[in-house]
């Protein structure tokens, strides 16, 4: 499990570079900061949908909503709004909750997760 979370965060932090990441709120996009993702983040929760069209058109667009049924609205609805003018991915929303399911379910617990993993990785 390990492994394939610091594989699947490596590749957030490239992908990062290139495509903007939607998120819920001002935690998420700290803990993403944390775990060293330095593109742009967009934290949605007080954003019209009109403005986010405006401001993603012709855009890539990774969605990183939390894995609870908030964040699979929110998913489904942005998802939707949004394929019309950007370009979506919700792959690495879903690799990383294939992989850490069992232990986060906000993406504010990814970088504690990274961390834990880092110092301590006999203890999940």
């Amino acid at each position: 499990m390990k492994d394939r979370f610091f594989k699947v965060i490596s590749e957030l932090r490239e992908r990062s570079n290139e495509a903007v990441i939607l998120v819920e709120g001002r935690r998420d996009v700290i803990s993403l900061r944390r775990l060293g993702v330095n593109g742009e983040i967009m934290a949605i929760s007080n954003i019209s949908r009109a403005r986010l069209v405006d401001e993603l058109t012709n855009r890539d667009v990774i969605i990183l909503t939390d894995w609870d049924e908030k964040g699979e609205y929110l998913e489904r609805e942005l998802t939707s709004i949004l394929s019309t003018c950007a370009s979506v991915d919700v792959s690495l929303r879903r690799k990383i909750f294939g992989i850490v399911g069992g232990f986060v379910v906000e993406v504010e617990g990814l970088a504690d997760l990274y961390f834990k993993l880092q110092t301590h990785p006999r203890s999940l």
